[in-house]
């Protein structure tokens, strides 16, 4: 069999047209209107949409978007410039708008004198890659039954602003909040009463809480909220207000909620689990009072 290097032009272009992956080639101008797509395979036609007569010798610009990172697209630039290749991931739109996300390479191709005369790119679609990649994160760090922060999300945010107190100053407050006589609400009503209700409970949280504050489930019907930027007494007024606002929310079947609620201010010298055990400390300190009610520094 003969293996001659006229062969391998056409071998070369088949192996392009079947490819896995979608290959773009353009001119390498890389002012407007270049550059110019001289070729895609077959591949980008089914990752974009676009046939390659649509596309051939416009700008690959039209694959751009509102979310295509521009950061990502100002490097592109400097390393073609430099005559280096590039690899990156960016948010690309098919030809139906709708938006996918994009991995892909591009190298130069250099003439006898080392100047780019074209520019290969390769691409891949990993939206599939990354929707997994945020449920897991997803998973990783939200509470199942409320759909609140989970605990070790909650420490790594509580040691982030701890961290932040101490380099920047400024002051934060903690919150440790403990339904009242949950127990009893789960022995008479039932374990799918007592999810609902915590559920509400939550909710009711949130829309009294600010845009900046982190609210979590520590675990069981114990909740957390952490609020930086809170300076003198309003922690504590941020307390008593969703205090009130759950006393006063109607949780069917349940009669009435109440939550007893341990409030600190954070210091440069806590540490995640001093603070915690401070806005424990606070906590029942609530509860020994009379519950329905908070307490804390």
């Amino acid at each position: 069999m003969s293996d001659t290097r006229e062969d391998w032009p056409r071998v070369l272009e088949a192996c392009v047209e079947q490819a896995y992956n979608a290959v773009v080639i353009t001119d390498a101008r890389l002012d407007a209107p270049g550059p110019e797509i001289l070729y895609v395979n077959p591949a980008f036609e089914r990752m974009t949409g676009y046939a390659s007569e649509e596309v051939t010798g416009l700008n690959p610009r039209l694959l751009q978007g509102p979310d295509t990172d521009r950061g990502v697209l100002d490097q592109l630039r400097r390393n073609l410039e430099a005559g280096l290749p590039f690899e990156g991931h960016t948010v690309n739109y098919r030809k139906d708008g709708s938006p996918f996300h994009l991995e892909w390479s591009v190298a130069p191709v250099l003439d006898d004198r080392g100047g780019a005369t074209h520019y290969v790119s390769v691409q891949r679609d990993i939206s599939r890659q990354v929707e997994l990649e945020a449920e897991l994160e997803y998973r990783a760090s939200t509470d199942p039954l409320t759909g609140l922060y989970n605990r070790i999300r909650l420490s790594e945010y509580l040691a982030a602003e701890l961290n932040r107190l101490r380099r920047y100053g400024g002051e934060a407050s903690l919150l440790l909040l403990d339904l009242d006589h949950f127990k009893a609400v789960n022995d008479e009503h039932g374990h799918d009463t007592g999810d609902r209700v915590l559920r509400q409970v939550c909710r009711v949280l949130e829309s009294n809480s600010r845009e900046a504050d982190l609210l979590a489930r520590w675990g069981g019907e114990e909740l957390v909220l952490l609020a930086p930027e809170t300076f003198g007494d309003e922690g504590r007024i941020l307390a008593e207000k969703l205090r009130q606002a759950v006393a006063n929310h109607p949780f069917p079947p349940v009669l009435s909620v109440t939550v007893s609620i341990g409030c600190i201010t954070l210091t440069p010298y806590d540490t995640p689990n001093s603070a915690m055990r401070r806005a424990d400390d606070a906590m029942y300190a609530a509860k020994a009072a009379g519950r329905n009610r908070v307490a804390g520094s």
